[in-house]
């Protein structure tokens, strides 16, 4: 980082001291860029463990602990066939008729 507490080390050189004081105030940005981003990070992990949860940790927490996406083929979908479709069906009719006989008989 320069120092620029006198101009007289420049020797008439305005341009060459307003291109250094450019590229400090740059470097400065891109640092404070990057504190805030950890900062950020960091408050958001604070405040993610403060109890202890159940269950799967929030998306950006996974983004910010670095957790890798699962990589691969995606999984099937899961179907059933049409036997177990109808036994399905069969048993929902039951469970239904069940309630319905039970609310008929309640009132």
């Amino acid at each position: 980082m320069i120092i620029l507490s006198n101009r007289k080390q420049f020797r008439g050189s305005y341009n060459h001291y307003v291109m250094e004081l450019t590229k400090v105030i740059a470097e400065l940005r891109a640092e404070r860029a990057a504190i805030d981003e950890a900062l950020a990070a960091l408050d958001r992990i604070a405040r993610a463990s403060v109890g202890k949860r159940r269950g799967r940790p929030p998306a950006w927490l996974a983004a910010t602990t670095g957790a890798m996406p699962m990589v691969g083929e995606p999984r099937k979908k899961r179907s059933l066939s049409p036997e177990v479709r109808k036994k399905m069906a069969e048993a929902q009719k039951r469970r239904w008729a069940a309630y319905r006989k039970d609310q008929n008989g309640t009132k």
